[in-house]
């Protein structure tokens, strides 16, 4: 009877210690050295601006406002899942913060930022879309879908950039396939064009195999998705509407996250609308 007590009680002392190790370890996504371990996914190229400068930026204001204690996985240009699928990739827990912007038909709301003439700046624009985010969308919108926005910018307008054709009126547009994103579609429509929604990363593509004779894109995009090495012409000053960059924490776990943290990402946020903001207005000069 002693000897089943003594097994019983080294029984009881074992699994004792297994929950106290697995109550002591991290949860998920953190690391069992202290430190909590972020992922972050988009579509976009590391050359893009939006990258180096808001996504880059907003992982290294994290990063130094809590002394090392989050770091991050980054995993850029499409490495995990399409641009329209960064919103589900957050919800299953994938990844922890996606680029959300391409999820517009469960997230419609967010399209107030796209619309032709809003705003004469990105600066601007993005000012008074990230204070709508944080008063209205992000309870109204994307907390019914279970993730809270971390930054949201919105870029500077749009122009036509076409490979063979000149736009030099309203009448040029008509009867041409554009890629568009957003509200531009309901504009080209109305142009008679033919408008073709398609995420950015797809757009080169499109030029060089016809489906579309030109796209719609910010000057500081260019660059970064080669679209100045098949377009031959563009509009300047035409300001065709826009789109907005939301990147989106899994609300689930954020809540689990010490309050330092989300003070830290809410502080990172803020500046990296500021910092993206002006740095694309900077460029567009």
């Amino acid at each position: 009877m002693k000897k089943m007590n003594g097994i019983a009680l080294l029984l009881t002392g074992v699994l004792l210690l297994f929950i106290a190790s697995g109550c002591g370890g991290e949860a998920k996504g953190n690391r069992t050295d202290g430190t909590i371990k972020l992922k972050i996914a988009d579509s976009l190229p590391t050359t893009n601006f939006l990258s180096s400068e808001g996504t880059v930026f907003f992982m290294n204001r994290v990063t130094e406002l809590t002394d090392g204690k989050v770091v991050f996985e980054h995993y850029p240009a499409e490495q995990i899942g399409k641009a329209s699928s960064y919103l589900d990739l957050t919800l299953s827990k994938t990844v922890d913060i996606g680029y959300t912007s391409y999820s517009t038909e469960r997230l419609p709301l967010t399209e107030v930022s796209t619309l032709p003439g809003a705003y004469s700046s990105s600066q601007e624009g993005s000012e008074i879309f990230w204070k709508l985010m944080k008063d209205y969308l992000t309870e109204e919108e994307y907390l019914k879908h279970n993730v809270r926005p971390v930054f949201a910018v919105a870029l500077p307008q749009y122009q036509y950039v076409t490979a063979e054709k000149p736009i030099h009126s309203l009448e040029d547009i008509k009867g041409t396939k554009a890629r568009v994103t957003g509200t531009m579609e309901f504009g080209f429509d109305l142009l008679g064009a033919s408008p073709i929604f398609m995420p950015a990363s797809e757009a080169y593509t499109a030029m060089e195999r016809g489906t579309v004779d030109g796209v719609t894109f910010p000057f500081t995009s260019f660059a970064a998705y080669q679209i100045e090495a098949i377009a031959k012409h563009t509009t300047k000053g035409a300001n065709l509407g826009s789109f907005a960059v939301v990147y989106a924490i899994n609300e689930e776990l954020y809540q689990s996250l010490p309050q330092d943290v989300k003070e830290a990402i809410a502080q990172a946020g803020d500046e990296t609308v500021l910092h993206l903001s002006t740095f694309l207005d900077e460029k567009q000069l």
